[in-house]
């Protein structure tokens, strides 16, 4: 996978919404190209237990204070509902695990920006190669699942794509768990 990684690109998405982290002054003090190897218990439980691990995450990074708590901490406003206004000030423990586990993708990164935002951090070059990965590898199987429709011969093709897919994305989860933790105070 890490020669993989060398060929996906790690510059700035110009005119992103990510942008104004790139002027942060400080740097995870883990990357998740070390996760594993820095933390390793972290790291396998935010992959195999990663609705629990985020939890965990996002009451550390909010400093064990529910109080400030909102859905996806604000980054992710959907047309249906908006944060802030989907229980969080009554029952802000329960809205935490449901976005855990029902929206476990938008609670990785929604912690993730919060941290990045709360001290200044800005996204490392191989943070951005293995995320541009893990993106490309979701895409593609869906690509794969769409093919598999109209062509049988590449349904097992798709089902092993997707299961690469869905280990590189247990594997992203641990590796921002471990920078997560790291970057939150206890």
């Amino acid at each position: 996978m890490a020669c993989c990684l060398i060929c996906v690109n790690d510059e700035p998405v110009p005119g992103s919404k990510l942008d104004a982290y790139y002027e942060n002054p400080n740097k995870f003090q883990i990357g998740m190209m070390e996760a594993p190897c820095k933390n390793c218990p972290w790291c396998t439980f935010g992959c195999l237990c990663m609705c629990c691990a985020q939890f965990i995450v996002r009451k550390r990074a909010l400093d064990g204070n529910l109080a400030n708590y909102v859905c996806c901490q604000g980054y992710f406003p959907m047309c249906c509902f908006e944060p802030g206004d989907c229980g969080e000030r009554d029952c802000p423990c329960f809205c935490l695990c449901m976005e855990s586990f029902a929206c476990t993708s938008c609670a990785v990164s929604s912690s993730r920006m919060y941290l990045m935002d709360k001290f200044g951090v800005q996204p490392d070059p191989w943070d951005n190669r293995i995320i541009r990965f893990n993106n490309a590898l979701q895409v593609l199987s869906c690509i794969c699942h769409i093919a598999a429709i109209c062509v049988r011969e590449v349904r097992e093709l798709a089902r092993i794509i997707d299961l690469i897919a869905d280990l590189v994305y247990m594997t992203t989860v641990g590796c921002m768990t471990v920078a997560g933790m790291a970057a939150a105070p206890p």
